[in-house]
Order: structure tokens, then C-alpha cells, then sequence
């Protein structure tokens, strides 16, 4: 993938493809169910493989958002129908009284905190490896330092991995690696 310098012209692709697929559904045919499972397995499916290694514009998720809100709610005579309930209400679970549509910009958050977690708990294998030469050879993935040259995938993975130390703790095994001011 070439990567060039702004972001929403390399992954407005994906805002373009919702939508062609949403125009191609026949929404006056479907239940809101039927709406709803449809927009939840495929809207929210295709930018699954992008968010996980790059972060999305702020902007593209609230776009994605929309066009999942204004696919369920349907639309009457070419306009959109009234939107009774807030797209934030309609993210929280059922158990929470909401519908379980998923908040794209947390999503997008959670996917590269994966991989942190994956890099954590699975260090010998190879991309980690290669990671760890690259990026951490001294220290941890906790407290190394981003570097100016930085691809957009790491930087991506360090910008959620503030959202994530506070649930990592340190075993301390035999205490030879444990900085006792510092780790957790």
C-alpha cells in the first residue's frame, strides 16, 4: 500500500464502498432487524482490516457512523426519516438498553490495542521480534520513545498505548527486569 501524506484520501475508499453497498440494498424491503443485522456483518466488516493497523480520521469514522444510523432509520419519499434516538444510545449494548451498534472510533482504538497486547504476550514471534529490533531493543513497548521516522502503523499502535497501560501489570517473576518505581 503506498502511503502518502494525508489520510483521508488514502482511506476514503472505504466511506465509498459503505455507501455503494448501502445504495445497492433495497431498504423499503427489510424489517429493522434485517436492516440492522445487514449494516452491523457488513458495514462495520470493511474497515475492520484498515483500523487494525492504522488509525482512521476522525471524521471518516463519524461518516461511517452516519451512514450506518441513516441506513437503519431508512428514509420516506428521498428524504431521511426523523431520528428518534441518538447514534451514541444506539452504540451501547442491549444488556444497557441501546441496540449494539458498534462505536467505530472505539473500535478503531481497540484494533491497534490488540496488537500491543499481542506484541505483549507473544514476543518471539517474528513481526514482534522485528518490532522489539526496530522500535523497543533497549526497553519495553511501555516506555519506548516514538521516533520522528516512524511508520504509521507504530505510531498508530503508541497513540492507544496510553489507553491500555492502566489494565497491564508487570509479573514479577524473579525481580531482575522490575524498575520497583516505574512498573506496575
Amino acid at each position: 500500500m503506498v502511503i502518502t501524506r494525508t489520510k483521508e484520501l488514502i482511506f476514503g475508499y472505504i466511506e465509498d464502498n459503505i455507501r455503494r453497498r448501502m445504495q445497492n440494498w433495497k431498504n423499503k424491503f427489510l424489517s429493522s432487524a434485517g436492516k440492522e443485522i445487514l449494516s452491523k456483518s457488513v458495514a462495520t466488516a470493511m474497515p475492520t482490516y484498515t483500523m487494525a493497523c492504522f488509525k482512521l480520521h476522525c471524521k471518516l469514522c463519524k461518516e461511517i457512523c452516519a451512514l450506518m444510523a441513516n441506513y437503519w432509520r431508512g428514509e420516506q419519499d428521498n428524504r431521511n426519516k426523523i431520528h428518534w434516538v441518538s447514534w451514541k444510545k444506539m452504540t451501547k449494548d442491549k444488556k444497557e438498553g441501546g441496540l449494539g451498534f458498534k462505536d467505530i472510533q472505539s473500535f478503531n482504538k481497540a484494533l491497534p490495542a490488540k496488537q500491543i497486547w499481542r506484541i505483549i504476550t507473544h514476543p518471539n514471534l517474528l513481526a514482534n521480534k522485528v518490532f522489539k529490533a526496530k522500535y523497543f531493543s533497549k526497553g519495553n513497548i511501555q516506555s519506548c520513545k516514538v521516533p520522528n521516522n516512524a511508520s504509521w502503523f507504530w505510531q498508530c499502535i503508541m497513540g492507544v498505548r496510553g489507553d491500555i497501560s492502566w489494565g497491564v501489570w508487570k509479573r514479577m517473576g524473579n525481580g531482575k527486569n522490575t524498575k520497583i518505581w516505574e512498573d506496575r
